[in-house]
Parts: structure tokens; C-alpha cells; sequence
């Protein structure tokens, strides 16, 4: 009886320790993935939040809309305190605009708690904050309005036109409804159908 010929095979043993440096990897590009989404986002969320450093009553926070995207950001209503006030959400906003106006912004996304509540052009956010210290800001609120779509991108108001009393009563009509639909029904925990909405 003859042993059966030895198999010789090209392949080496691999060592445990030869594959924990790869495995390692994982967290580091993680890791460093992490940071930079960090740092993208600081570029919009800095300014905003040191403009916002005197705000009171809420938390408000600008990031690139979905972390990611190089034109779009989102100005986002996280809380809001029982003392915030339209006119208090306006500022802030406005402030904002201020704070990114040299940004290259296509679109901005008005949100609460995440959920997209109204688009706004890019250009007329960066004109609303070049202007904030020289336009009366009550022509800007009774205005803006204008300037807002549904998140499907269909008008979210009209354009009034008419005798000058009339059109600033619907403007400013169309501002609360904003507001309401932006963040305030949503804080009470209530919807526009609500007979309890904030008429």
C-alpha cells in the first residue's frame, strides 16, 4: 500500500492578527466620516446659532437639508416656550437671513421638529437678510408671505392687490396663518381642522 500523494495548495494561512488592522478601519472611516458631515454642517449652523445667542424662548437650528445637500438648508423650530411670539419667530428668522446671506442658497425649508412645513427661495432668503438693517421689518413680515410655497411647491398665498388698507389687512391675515401652520398649532398639539387651532 502506497500513501496517497501529499496536496500542495498556494494558499498561506492567514493569521488572526493580519485581519484586526482591517477590521480596526471601520470605526476610523466612521469616525472621520462623522466629523466631516460635522464640519459641512457647522458652516451654516455656526453663524446662525452665535446671531441667535441673544434669542430667547425657543431653540431654533439651520442645517444643509439632509445633512448633506451643498444649496439647501432647513430652519428648523426644535422648542418653543410659552412667552415666543410671532413677531419673536420673525426676528429669528430674519436673523438668520442676516447671518447667510453670502451663502450660496438655493432653497431654504422652514421645518418644526424635522417636518417640512414651507419652502422659501434662496435668493429672497439672502434679500431678506442683506436688507434686514435697512428695510423696515414690517413691510418684510407683511411681504414674505408672498415668497412661501407648500413643500409640493405650490403657492402657499396669494399676492393681494388693491386699496393699500385692505391688502396690509389680508397680508397680515396671511402672516398668522403662516405662523400657525409654520409652528404654532403644532406646539399646542393641535391641527388647522382643531376647533381648539389658534383662529
Amino acid at each position: 500500500m502506497t500513501d496517497a500523494p501529499e496536496q500542495i495548495t498556494d494558499a498561506t494561512p492567514i493569521e488572526p492578527s493580519e485581519v484586526k488592522p482591517n477590521k480596526r478601519r471601520w470605526p476610523l472611516w466612521i469616525g472621520g466620516l462623522l466629523v466631516a458631515l460635522i464640519a459641512w454642517n457647522a458652516v451654516i449652523t455656526v453663524p446662525v446659532s452665535r446671531a441667535l445667542s441673544g434669542e430667547e424662548g425657543a431653540t431654533t437650528v439651520a442645517y444643509r437639508r439632509w445633512l448633506i445637500s451643498p444649496s439647501q438648508i432647513v430652519f428648523d423650530v426644535w422648542s418653543v416656550e410659552g412667552t415666543q411670539s410671532m413677531a419673536d419667530m420673525d426676528r429669528r428668522l430674519l436673523k438668520a437671513a442676516e447671518a447667510l446671506q453670502d451663502r450660496s442658497i438655493d432653497q431654504v425649508v422652514l421645518a418644526f421638529h424635522g417636518r417640512t412645513k414651507f419652502l422659501m427661495k434662496g435668493t429672497y432668503f439672502q434679500e431678506i437678510g442683506a436688507t434686514r438693517q435697512t428695510q423696515n421689518p414690517i413691510y418684510t413680515i407683511r411681504t414674505m408671505q408672498e415668497q412661501i410655497s407648500n413643500p409640493n411647491g405650490t403657492p402657499a398665498f396669494e399676492t393681494w392687490t388693491g386699496g393699500w388698507l385692505g391688502v396690509m389687512g389680508k397680508q397680515m391675515e396671511d402672516h398668522n396663518e403662516f405662523h400657525k401652520r409654520w409652528w404654532v398649532n403644532d406646539e399646542l398639539g393641535v391641527s388647522a381642522s382643531d376647533p381648539l387651532a389658534v383662529p
